[in-house]
This record gives C-alpha cells, structure tokens and sequence, in this order.
C-alpha cells in the first residue's frame, strides 16, 4: 500500500489501489496504461482535497454535488478493487476517468469561488478542522499535488500538456509563503481559538487554489479540456494572502498581535531544533512581502517609505543569514528576543502596506484598529536582536581552540587594511587602531597571552571578520560600529584582569616559589589496567632491565621507562617489582603513583608505608619530617622504589633528596610519558624508551586474554591475526579488542565482523588513555597536535611542511629572537618526547627529517579536532553532494579537508567562503588530478590562509586571496604560472610540475613576505625576468628556502642570489655562481651537470653546514676541505681533476657525515688528523676506489660505514675497518653495513 497521507479517511483509497496495481503489473502494462493511471492518481489526490474541503462548509449549492462525488468516489475505489485480471484494467480505468471529467464538469458549474461560509454546526463534528496541525498537513497535501501537476507540465513527461506553467510555479511559491507563516504561528500559539480567523483563512485560500488549479488548468485528454475559461488562480491567490489586501493586513496583524501577547508561554510548546527552519521560513515571507510592496507615486511621505523599507529589508537579511547557522543553545537562550524581534518586524512590514493604503485611499476608517507604531524605537530593537545573533552565529563557527599566533597574524592583517583601504574602513578606523594598539602593547608587557589565550584569539577573528564585512560591505555599517564597540571595551577588560592576574602570579611566585598545578586524578585507571593485565612481550626489554636491576654499578641509579599511553609501562614496571630475584635481592622496596595531581607530602607517606610496613606513620607528621624520616630509613638499606606516572620534572625533585647514595646498588625504577622527566632523572642508565609490539606479540597477548589457557581454534587463526595486526601494535589496543572478542561466540563470521569494524570499537575505549596526555599538553601545543588530523592515515609526514603549515595557522607563537620555523621545531620535538609523535626519518645530520602519527592518535585528532571545531575532515558520500552537508546544518570548520575523487569543488566553494585553510585530498592510486576555474573557486575565500592542493592541477592561480600565507599547488608540464600582486601575505609557495621546467612570473618577486620558495621539478628564471626584477623589485630579505632554481647562467644566478641574502638553504642546478655573499647560507645542494665547463673556484660562504656537489665538474676540494661549520658532505658523481684525493691534517675539521657516490677518484690518502669528528662514511658505486684509507681504523669517533655496490677490495678494506674498531679500539656499537 502506499506511504502517502490522504485527508479522507476513505477505506481502500483510490490513490492507494492504482499504485498497488502499477507495482504488481509493471513489466506488461502498455505505456498508454500507465500514463493513465499516473493521471487517475493525480485527479484522485485532488478530489480527496475536494471532499475534504466540503465536509466544512455549509454551502447549499453544493451539498448534492458533494454527496454524487462522493458516491461516485467511493464506487470506482471498489470497482478498481475488483480489477482481477489486467485486460480488465483499459475499460475500468477509462470508465474511471470518463467520471471523474464528468464530476470535474459539475463541481467547476457549482464551485462558489467568491464566497465559502464555514458553519459553525460542524464544529463540534470537525473540531479538528481548522487546528493547526490538520492546517498543516492539508497545505503540505496541497502543495504536493500542485508540485505534481508541475511535473506533467514539464516538456520531457510524457504526460506533458501546454499550460501556464509560470504561473503554476508562482503558486506554489505564494503557497510555500504562506506556508511558512502558518508553521511560524501554528509552532507558537498557545490558544488556536484565538487565531481562528487566520487559520480558517488560510484554509480558505490554500483549498480554492487547489480546486482553481484542478479545475481550470489543461487535463491529459486534449478533447475533455475543461480550460476554455481559465480563472486567474494566481491573481486569485494573492489577492488573499499579499497584504496590499487591506482585510488580508488586518488578519495578519491580528495574528501577530495575539502571539505577541502569548509570548511568555511560547517555551512549552516550541520544539527547539525545529525553531530555526520556522524562523527563517517567515522571515523569508516578510522579506518577500516587503520586496513586493509598492512604494510609487509623488507622496511627500514616499521617501521615507523607502527609507523604511530599505532599513527593513536589510535587517531582515542579515536575521535570515545568520539565524540558520545558530546553535541550538543559544537559540534556545535568545528565543523570546528572536521571536520579539520576528513578530515586531512582521508588524513593521504590514503596517508599512496598511499605512500605504491609507494615504492611497484616504479611509483612515478602515485601518483605525492598526495602532501608530513607534518605527525608530522598533526598528533599535530588532537591531540589537540582528546584532546580537549575527555576533552569535559567527562565535558559533570559530575553534574552541587555536594557536596564540592567530593574534599576531591578524595584527599584521590589521595594519595591512588600514593602508590599503583607509576610505572603506573609516567609519570604524578609531577603533581599530584601538585594538591594535591594546593587544600589542599587553603582548609586550606581559610575555603574550597566557591567561585568556582562546577569548582573545577569538577577539582576533571577529576583528577580522568586521574588517573583510567592511570592506566588502555585506554587513551593515550599524551593524558593525556596534560590533567594534562592543570589542574595545571587552578587549580593554580582558586586558585588565590579565594584567591584574599576571600580578598576582608574579608575587606568588616571589612568595612562596610554587605554581599550582592541575588537578586531574589520573592514576586510578592506569594502575587497575595494569593489575589486571598479564605481561606479554617485552621479553628482551624485560631482561635488560633485570640485568640493570640486579648488576651494574653499585652506585644509586634511575631505571626509567618512558612511552605513551597504552604501551604498558605500568605493567612492566610492576612485573619487575614483583620478580622473585628482585625481591630477594632488595632489602627494602616501595611504590607511589605520581600521576597529575599529587602532593609531596602524600607521596612521602606512601612510600614510607611502603618502606616500614609494620609500623603506623602518622599523616600529621609535618612535610619536611617525613622527608627527613625516610631518608634516614634508606640510608642503611639496598632499597628498590617504584615511582610510576610522572608527568613533571618537579615530582622526581621533590623525591629525589630522600633517596641517598650509599654505593649499595640501589635503584629507582620510574615510569613516565615524558622523555624530558626521564632524563631530567637520569643518573647513570638511559632511560628505555618502549617499542610497539611485533605481530607476534600481539597475537599472542590477544591469545592469552580470549582463550586464556585454552587453544585457539584452527579456523580463527588467521581471522585473530589481522585484528592482531589492525591493533598497530598497541598493546592496550589488543587488550580492548581482546575485551570484545571474550563477549562473543568463537565462530569465524563473528571475528570478521569485529575485523571489519575494529577502528570504532578501539577508539571508543582508548579515547579517555589518550586524551589524559592531550589535556597535559601545554596550551601551545594543543592546536599543533590536533592539526595532525590534516594528514593521511600512516602517511610520512615532511617536517618541513608541516612547521611551515603550523606557522602559516598561526599555531606558532612569535618570539623576537627565534625563527618560527625554529620554534616549531621545538614544538615538534616536544611532541615525540611526549610519544603523542613518531619519529620515521632522520636526516644525514641526526635531525628529524620526516615523522608519522599512529592510527588510534591520528582518530583521536580529528575527532577532537572536530569537537573543537578545529579542524573538518569530511569524506565519503558527504563529498559528492555538498548541499546535502549544507542541509544538515554541519558547522563548518575555519579548516576544511576534503578526501575525494570527484570534481565537483566548485560547488563546495559556495559553503566554504569563512574556511582560512583548504586541504584537498585525493585518493593514493591517483597520482594527480585537475581542476578549472581555480580563480573563480577560490576567490571567495577571503580569510584563506592556506591552500594545500599538492596533488590537483591548477589551471591559474586565485588572484584575490590577501590573507593567504601558504599555498601547495600542481601545474602542468613545461608550464608558466602567474601570480596576482595582492598575494603580499604570501609566506610558503610549493608548485608541483608534472615535469620540465616552470616559469616563475615577476610579480613572484614583490612577496616581500615569502620565506619558503620550492619548486619542483625546477624553476626558470629567464633574462626578461631577471632584468625586470633586479631593476624594480626590493630584496627578499626574509626568504629562507629556494628550491629548485635554474641558472640559464652565471650572471642570473648573481643577479637572484644577491637579492636574496639571507637564504639559509638552496637547491639549484645550472652554472656555478658566487655562493660566499650568502653568509647565512646553512645547507647548500647544487648540480651542474656533466655538460658544463669546469669550475676552476667553488664560492662557497663560510657558515655552510651541510653541502651535496652533483654531477660537476671541480678542479679541487680544497675550499671545501676548510670550511669551518661543515658537518654533512655529499659528493655525487662529482669529477675532479686528479684520479687521487689528497685529506691532509686537520682537513674537514666538523665532518660528521660523508658520502661519495661515483667517484672518479682510485686513490684516496687520508692524514691521521683528519676527519677529527667523522662518525658515518658511505661509500656508493665507488668502482674504481680500491680501498678505505686505514686512518679510518684508528677513528675514535667513527659509529658505521656503508658500502654499497663497490668492489671487492674496497669492501675487505672495510671489513678491516671493522675487525679494529671492534676488537682494538672496542668500539662495540661500530656498524658495518655492506650491500653488492
């Protein structure tokens, strides 16, 4: 049967039956048939509005029409019952259609469109007739039926007539308009009685369109065309519901005037998160009504008219926009205003119509009810109310969390707009300048913003906002002096009570040294897991640690254990602490939980319970006597203490004057997730930093906790060992799902189906572990750990790009003395000691040149990301249809990424204009893929910072976007790419080519703020360029990085180079120019390739760290040999003059890493001297070298040597190499890796 509502309650409906049949006989009824039935379902649907209609009406001139419809209604639902067999269904359904014209002919003769009396005798029979809830469903009932007659109207349906179509569509948006004002009062009046009058109007006017449509409009038979005299349903209906209509205006202001009278009982009835659709529907209305009203003629009040309209128009846009995005809470908070300020603007609006028809028809008699409204007083209150929830709706949008360099990027942005568009900010440029010149001198006084750091960020932003609204003037200037007022004087008091703040902070710390610390109870958790888990794995670990436990030195030493939650550290230190040989081997052993939150004095009665359990210690002891106490108590005695989850170095300090040396073999076993705690603590030992488990050991922990001593059944073997391996090698992964496992049946099917949706049962249970280390993080380093949900699954992460990212985000807090790029790597570094990040690459010189997240994090990242509307990840069937993510209401996120294979971003641009920072990700299995119109995407973006479209082609690049800082794009091969001058803000530009070389615009040169250039494969500079550039361009003192240039020849390289003299690195490839001007020049990679001249001199300058020399040409490496600060050489099939390189004494003075690759040298003579700090040589391809130098032996600081795809003699000499540095110089660490 059919789904749809049907407003008689006729048994075995028409509409139902006629859809059971097209259902059953699809495949054989011919396509006249069907059409036919499609009609009959249509003309059915409107006789049930018919009938409907006339059960509340007492019009006598239709009474004998209603009941012969009725009858006949009835008699064809049964006749199409009885349809058995489907040669039977032609004559039926043409007989059925033959009566339904006829009916259709009497009703038109009979209808009474001009007047239709609602009898009050019914009421008692229909009482549900004109409530509101019937009101509803009949106006959606009728508006479906009109939306179907559009279909047949549409000139690919079959059913298609000629027919005023326009006009139809002009209907049912008069209907939807309306509609909207039934819902708006339909959801908030208390007393319907009260607001008959409207409703049985509304009835009215929604049943004659319907039967006006039905009846006049074309049919499907052009013989039976009952349209010869076509009312005018459209004139019709608006006659009845626009309120040019001066009986229409009073009904209108009736209503409103009744709900505002009922306003205080509104809450009870109201369903809030169907508030917001009510709302902007009427306001929708009002706006619509207001467009349409006609303000003309010579009238000496006309101007103010349109001055009031105007006003009116304005607000309630902005209401409109603003109302949709609005949270629910506050929605619900604000609600009485809203709707005050709703109901107050409907009166504005009918007034405005009455007021109009007044002096038209100077019959003050009519309107007399209509009071004088005070349209300034009015006007001032729905402005506060507009004001108030569009400052709402934009708060609503921003990050619950952000870094503190949002504050300074917004700064600069300030300074930049007050310059570039001084005229369109003048109504609010006192202010501003106000603001700046508060927050800049606070950040002065006191070391940035540590005490309301999320407040005034989002300060920053609304100050942005107001400055972008104003220029681009889609907010009202009213709306914005409000605005900024309301931010000086709350800036200025946040200020104060900071300052007042810091005050207090300095003194205390002046009294009594101490800083509180957060008091978040988290041991409890970790020590119940750790006591119900058996340990497993670690075998090695745990051998390691028992030798250091049981011998080593006699001195006192710190055992410390270090790795992030889950990883079971608790567990290990416990099974160490509970070993027999331990026990027996310590005459005295104690354990204290630090966790977050502790006191010293707690931690000191629990160890000495520990130490002394036979005896009561007294917690009334003062803090320094138990202190005192316990170090006597050890002071004689080899004693083991456990001290398990230390998040600070101040903990381990407090303890640690208890804990004596008397050279007995002592030991501290601590556990921490800090790697700064853990040194901090050091003595003697390292501290172990805990690996994930093997494949193995997972299986075997899963093992073990499912099936305890049982064995595993052969068919669950290999389905256990992918969830063992989807674990990630986490050990409390494998206990969580092991939890799961343990409630189900052992068959096969329920494992896969645990396989399959691993992820979301693991995060569930590991979300609280993980969050304990992101709620420890310091407030800097929150948004940077967060940001890592930008990135791949196990994605290989350039720390390069991401510390470029981070500054770009403003989540890199400015220091005066520091590089960002430097501070960023500090907080990376942070990070990974804080085992919330991995280290995956390092580069030649020990730095970290890559890392990667794990899974379970990287989940954890973009959920709170999300949370914190902090950053969006959206993929999946969201990506395809963006108005359905629209539709939804999702807060979009001032940080997108999109994971797609679509092409379709155009349509999410128009969501996106508030986002400041766009990923787009694409599928791995393609390499690249490409957009259009990238200027008109983008160009909306006005707060865009950063564009990462590292994997799309662009085919030009978004010219109006001055707030970007770092942008990631790919062009064509062999391409040329223009760049607008307003890119002024520009820091990072990555361009991809798919190959050949890209051809860099002049206008590149006037991004006076660019510090990262990188350009892959390699980028041009051609002479026009050049000359253009060095004659008008100022000097790029702040870029850092260039990668990859072409030299066409010596003088372009001088040319660029000389301005830009404060690179730190570069890689380019072409003639040699002079590199000793970059004196800040750190790491320098060149290529010149086999075709060009010698270089008889290398210009090198002097601070060079690390130098890679490929395919070139040298006379000798003499000036390399004496460079100062070189710690990393590479020289890759590099030729030189001698087939012999002479190293004499105290040559390479810093070298810690060399690496020749295809060499053309076969000697290679090496002073004692030399090489004073080498500690890694590789050696590659080196086919005519016949040995390593034997000075190499004697090397105290060499760690390894790699020979890779070298002759045999050379890769003996290395095995020398090694047979003295093990066995002579007892070098046990020394590495020798050997590959043919």
């Amino acid at each position: 049967m059919s789904s749809e509502e049907f407003l008689t309650s006729q048994k075995n409906h028409p509409v139902s039956t006629l859809q059971l049949i097209s259902t059953e006989w699809d495949l054989i009824l011919p396509g006249t048939i069907k059409d036919r039935i499609e009609f009959l379902k249509r003309e059915f649907k409107f006789l049930d509005i018919f009938l409907s209609l006339q059960s509340l009406t007492s019009e006598c001139s239709m009474e004998d029409v209603t009941q012969k419809v009725q009858a006949q209604f009835q008699n064809d639902a049964v006749n199409l019952t009885k349809i058995q067999i489907c040669e039977y269904l032609d004559s039926v359904t043409s007989r059925v259609q033959n009566n339904i014209w006829l009916s259709k002919l009497e009703i038109r003769d009979n209808y009474p469109f001009l007047k239709m009396a609602f009898s009050s005798k019914k009421e008692n029979s229909s009482s549900n007739a004109a409530s509101p809830d019937f009101l509803e469903k009949f106006i959606d009932i009728v508006l479906r039926n009109l939306s179907d007659l559009l279909k047949i109207y549409a000139p690919t349906s079959l059913l298609f007539v000629p027919g005023p179509k326009k006009q139809m569509e002009e209907v049912v948006k008069e209907l939807k308009l309306l509609r909207n004002f039934v819902f708006y009062v339909s959801n908030r009046c208390t007393k319907p009685q009260n607001l008959r009058t409207f409703f049985t109007h509304v009835l009215l006017v929604v049943g004659h369109a319907a039967m006006d449509a039905w009846l006049y409009f074309p049919g499907i038979d052009g013989n039976k065309d009952l349209a010869s005299n076509e009312m005018d349903v459209l004139g019709f209906l608006q006659m009845r519901t626009c309120p040019i209509q001066p009986f229409v205006c009073d009904i209108y202001i009736d209503v409103l005037q009744a709900l505002k009278s009922e306003q205080t009982g509104w809450d009870r009835n109201i369903q809030i998160e169907y508030t917001a659709d009510c709302e902007v529907g009427f306001v929708e209305t009002l706006i619509h009504y207001l467009s349409e009203l006609p303000i003309i003629g010579m009238h000496k009040d006309t101007c103010s008219l349109k001055d009031q309209k105007a006003i009116l128009q304005e607000m309630l846009n902005l209401l409109r926009a603003n109302l949709i995005s609005l949270p629910i809470k506050d929605h619900k908070c604000h609600l009485q205003d809203i709707d005050a300020a709703i109901i107050d603007a409907g009166l504005l609006v009918y007034s405005l119509y009455s007021s109009m028809k007044e002096k038209e028809d100077m019959a003050v008699e009519e309107s007399n009810h209509v009071p004088m409204l005070d349209f300034s007083g009015i006007v001032q209150s729905i402005q506060t109310v507009t004001y108030l929830i569009t400052r709402k709706s934009f708060l609503s949008l921003l990050p619950r969390i952000d870094g503190l360099g949002s504050i300074g990027i917004i700064l600069d942005y300030l300074k930049e707009f007050l310059s570039h568009y001084s005229y369109s900010l003048s109504s609010i440029k006192a202010q501003l300048q106000t603001i700046k010149k508060e927050v800049e001198h606070f950040q002065k006084q006191h070391d940035g913003f540590l005490y309301f750091p999320m407040q005034l960020i989002a300060k920053a932003y609304e100050v942005e906002h107001i400055v972008v609204s104003c220029i681009n003037r889609n907010i009202p200037v009213w709306c914005l002096v409000r605005w900024i007022g309301d931010i000086v004087e709350e800036t200025t008091l946040l200020m104060r009570e900071a300052a007042e703040m810091h005050e207090k902070k300095v003194s205390d710390l002046a009294l009594h040294n101490t800083i509180d610390v957060a008091s978040v109870n988290t041991s409890q958790f970790a020590r119940i897991t750790s006591m119900r888990e058996e340990m497993v794995g670690f075998q090695e670990v745990m051998d390691k640690l028992s030798r250091q436990l049981l011998r080593g030195s006699p001195e006192l030493d710190v055992i410390s254990i270090v790795g992030m939650a889950g990883l079971g550290k608790t567990t290990l230190a416990n099974k160490l602490f509970l070993d027999q040989l331990v026990v027996s081997h310590f005459d005295v052993r104690a354990q204290c939980c630090v966790s977050q939150a502790y006191t010293r004095k707690d931690l000191l009665l629990t160890i000495l319970r520990g130490v002394k359990k036979d005896t009561i210690i007294s917690d009334k002891l003062p803090e320094n006597e138990l202190a005192d106490k316990l170090r006597r108590l050890l002071l004689v005695q080899r004693y083991l203490i456990l001290v398990d989850d230390v998040w600070e170095t101040n903990a381990w300090d407090d303890l640690k004057p208890c804990f004596y040396d008397a050279n007995n073999g002592s030991r501290i076993i601590l556990t921490t997730r800090l790697s700064d705690v853990a040194f901090h603590a050091k003595l003697i030992s390292d501290p172990h930093f805990l690996r994930l488990f093997t494949l193995e050991e997972s299986w075997m922990l899963l093992k073990n906790r499912v099936f305890s001593k049982r064995s595993c059944p052969l068919v669950l073997e290999d389905v256990g060992q992918k969830i063992a391996q989807k674990c990630g090698g986490l050990p409390l992964s494998v206990v969580l799902i092991a939890g799961i496992l343990e409630t189900m049946e052992k068959e096969k099917h329920s494992w896969e189906q645990v396989a399959s949706n691993l992820g979301p049962h693991i995060h569930a249970k590991s979300e609280d572990i993980i969050d304990l280390s992101y709620q420890n993080l310091p407030y800097h380093l929150k948004p940077c750990f967060l940001y890592f949900g930008v990135f791949l699954e196990d994605e290989e992460i350039k720390v390069s790009k991401l510390t470029w990212l981070w500054t770009a985000e403003g989540l890199v807090k400015p220091h005066a003395e520091k590089l960002p790029e430097d501070i960023a790597e500090y907080y990376l570094e942070n990070l990974i000691g804080r085992n919330l990040v991995m280290v995956s690459k390092k580069s030649s010189d020990g730095k970290i040149k890559a890392c990667r997240i794990h899974d379970l994090l990287l989940d954890y990242c973009r959920l709170k990301a999300k949370m914190e509307n902090f950053l969006q990840w959206i993929k999946g069937k969201n990506i395809a249809d963006p108005s359905s993510f629209a539709r939804q209401k999702h807060k979009m996120s001032r940080r997108l990424c999109l994971y797609f294979e679509g092409d379709n971003l155009v349509e999410w641009s128009s969501i996106c204009l508030a986002v400041q920072s766009f990923h787009l990700m694409k599928s791995r299995h393609i390499a690249s893929s490409s957009i259009g119109c990238t200027s008109f995407t983008f160009n909306n973006f006005k707060f865009l910072r950063v564009l990462d479209m590292e994997f799309t082609i662009i085919d030009s690049f978004p010219e109006a976007l001055t707030c970007l800082r770092y942008a990631a794009v790919r062009i064509a091969e062999d391409s040329s790419l223009s760049f607008s001058s307003n890119l002024w803000n520009l820091e990072t530009l990555i361009v991809k080519g798919i190959g050949g070389r890209v051809s860099l615009p002049d206008t590149l040169w006037k991004m006076v703020k660019l510090r990262h250039l990188h350009i892959y494969s390699r980028a041009m500079f051609t002479k026009p360029n050049v000359q253009m550039f060095v004659e008008s361009s100022p000097k790029m003192d702040v870029l850092r990085t260039l990668a990859s240039a072409w030299f066409s020849c010596v003088e372009d390289a001088d040319n660029i180079l000389a301005n830009t003299p404060n690179l730190q690195k570069l890689r380019c490839d072409g003639f040699f120019p002079a590199f000793n001007n970059l004196t800040k020049l750190e790491v320098l990679k060149f290529s010149c390739g086999p075709a060009y001249t010698w270089s008889t001199e290398l210009k090198l300058p002097p601070n060079l760290k690390k130098l890679t020399l490929s395919s070139g040409r040298i006379f000798s490496l003499n000036q390399v040999a004496t460079l100062p600060r070189l710690a990393v050489l590479k020289l890759l099939q590099v030729i030189t003059k001698s087939d012999v390189w002479e190293v004499t004494r105290e040559q390479f003075p810093q070298i810690k890493f060399l690496k020749l690759q295809d060499p053309d040298i076969s000697k290679w003579n090496v002073a004692d001297d030399a090489f004073p700090c080498l500690e890694h040589l590789v050696l590659r391809k080196c086919q005519y070298l016949e040995e390593i130098p034997s000075s190499f032996a004697d090397m105290a600081t060499l760690k390894s040597i790699k020979v890779l795809e070298c002759n045999d003699s050379l890769v003996e000499s290395a095995k020398d190499i090694q047979e003295t540095q093990v066995e002579e110089m007892q070098n046990s660490g020394f590495k020798l890796f050997i590959q043919k």
